[in-house]
Parts: C-alpha cells; sequence; structure tokens
C-alpha cells in the first residue's frame, strides 16, 4: 500500500509543503474538489491505465463514462452529501451507477469518513443536480439502501491527493440482487481535478463477483 500511495502522489503532483490544516479544513477543500464534471475520454481513447505495466485488452477497457458530482443539501443525512450519476457514451446516456456518498469528521481515526448508499428508487432522483442544489432536500433514509458501517471508506490526504479505502476484508454485505455473500473493496483517489476510482465484490472462495472496471481503475478528469 505504501508503494502505492507514492506511485499515486508521485503522478498527481506533490505539492509545495502544504501547511498544517484541520480536519473541517480538509473536508471543504475534499467536497471543492469532488464537486464537478468530469470524463474519461483520455484514458479511454489512449487506452492509458496508469499503475498498469500496460493498456488493458479489449475486453477489459474501461467504459467512456461522463460521471457528476453534485453537492446537495439533504437534511436527513448530513451536512455533506453528494450525488453522483455516471451516464455512458455520453453527457445524456444510460447510466452505469447512481450513488449517495456522505461524508464526516472522525477525530478519533484521524480521517475523514465516507459512507455510501445506493437510491431504492434511482429514476425518482435522476438529473437531480440539474435541478436545484436542494433537489434531495426531501430524501430521508428509508429512500436509500445502506452498507455496514464496516464499508465506510476513511480518506487521509498525502500531499495533494485524498487516498480513501475501505479496510481490507471489513466490507461484507449480500447482494440485494444475487443474495451471493462477498466482501466489497473499494479504492477512491480524489486530487483538485482528478478522481479514481475502483471496485470490486469477492465471494469467500476469491472468486470475483464484479470488478469495476474490470481492469485497472476509472481514471476522471475534470471537464
Amino acid at each position: 500500500m505504501r508503494k502505492l500511495i507514492i506511485a499515486i502522489v508521485l503522478l498527481f503532483g506533490a505539492g509545495d509543503g502544504l501547511a498544517q490544516t484541520t480536519l473541517a479544513t480538509e473536508l471543504a477543500t475534499l467536497l471543492g474538489w469532488i464537486a464537478g464534471e468530469f470524463d474519461n475520454r483520455q484514458q479511454v481513447v489512449r487506452g492509458e491505465n496508469f499503475l498498469l505495466e500496460s493498456a488493458p485488452e479489449a475486453s477489459g477497457a474501461p467504459d467512456l463514462l461522463f460521471p457528476v458530482f453534485a453537492q446537495v443539501e439533504a437534511p436527513a443525512l448530513g451536512a455533506n452529501v453528494i450525488y453522483l450519476q455516471w451516464p455512458i457514451g455520453s453527457p445524456e446516456g444510460r447510466l452505469q451507477r447512481q450513488r449517495i456518498w456522505t461524508f464526516a469528521v472522525d477525530e478519533q481515526r484521524n480521517a475523514l469518513v465516507m459512507d455510501f448508499f445506493t437510491l431504492r428508487d434511482p429514476d425518482r432522483w435522476r438529473d437531480a443536480h440539474l435541478k436545484s442544489n436542494t433537489a434531495l432536500r426531501d430524501i430521508t433514509r428509508e429512500d436509500l439502501i445502506p452498507y455496514p458501517a464496516a464499508c465506510r471508506l476513511p480518506f487521509r490526504r498525502h500531499a495533494d491527493v485524498f487516498i480513501g479505502e475501505i479496510p481490507r476484508g471489513e466490507c461484507r454485505i449480500i447482494s440485494q440482487q444475487t443474495r451471493t455473500d462477498m466482501t466489497i473493496n473499494a479504492r477512491v483517489v480524489i486530487a483538485r481535478d482528478q478522481i479514481w476510482y475502483q471496485e470490486s465484490g469477492v465471494r469467500q472462495d476469491g472468486s470475483v463477483v464484479f470488478k469495476v472496471p474490470v481492469s485497472g481503475s476509472y481514471q476522471f478528469k475534470r471537464r
């Protein structure tokens, strides 16, 4: 993991001696870096996939995505809520996913922590970011499918990137769709104008239920 962090920091840029900041200040920075519209066009067109020795085979190439991350008001979910949707192929394409991410300060862990949720009725909230930042004001926890507390991602800043990762082996769920018992792994890297994302589900015998993307990480750049 240490080698991975060093590699990521070198790729994103190491900064010029950052001053000590509070976790609350870091949270504001993190939210500001997440919010916006992104795509992985360069990754798809050029076949780039950093941290891999070579570009993936065609069968493992990532989808072309145009993610939107919007900070919204959702009082029932806390003060720091991100709504996201990821269209495939174009900004108007069908959605690969919709999620809610919530963030908070965890002084005990000296980290920022993220909880993530799926939506019980995704169509109801589609394009919420286009309506206003209050479009999710009435959403409640009953509208969401939560993940266990063990699936929370602690984020810590390393130079000019925040790295969040579910502690290995701790997030176990049963899939709502397939009733499969699996462990969820996820890593998210957030910089000022880039977001990298990867996620997988693995059975106890080590077989892979899903892997997003199939090879490497999605590497989104701000549009």
